[in-house]
């Protein structure tokens, strides 16, 4: 996967695939992860835009491409620039090294897919 459509496709995805769980035989479970991380990635201690910097960073280390275009527009949602977003994403390199590093053109692609007036 590459390619700004494609981050925009892969976080169109991950929506659908959580619409059909709500609507399947996981409904209670879907319901307690939603509140669960609605909680956890709200300002607190820590403000929701350096946990959306976090999750890109844990993102680009898991390889998820979906996480990596989500988590980049919430980000983004949340106030961080694309140099920040960057940024985080380097701290992910030097802990992770090559295998971050080979998904960092998805980050670069999902900033530009979820910038504002790209979308």
């Amino acid at each position: 996967m590459s390619g700004v459509q494609d981050m925009r496709d892969a976080t169109q995805e991950l929506a659908d695939t959580m619409k059909r769980l709500s609507t399947g035989s996981y409904v209670s479970t879907l319901s307690a992860w939603r509140r669960f991380t609605a909680a956890a990635h709200a300002d607190g201690s820590v403000s929701r835009k350096h946990k959306e910097l976090i999750a890109i960073a844990i993102s680009l280390v898991k390889g998820c491409e979906r996480c990596i275009s989500y988590h980049v527009r919430s980000a983004l949602a949340a106030g961080a620039s694309a140099d920040e977003i960057q940024e985080a994403a380097l701290v992910a390199v030097i802990m992770d090294g090559g295998p971050a590093l080979a998904h960092m053109g998805a980050v670069l692609d999902a900033i530009e897919a979820h910038s504002e007036g790209d979308t």
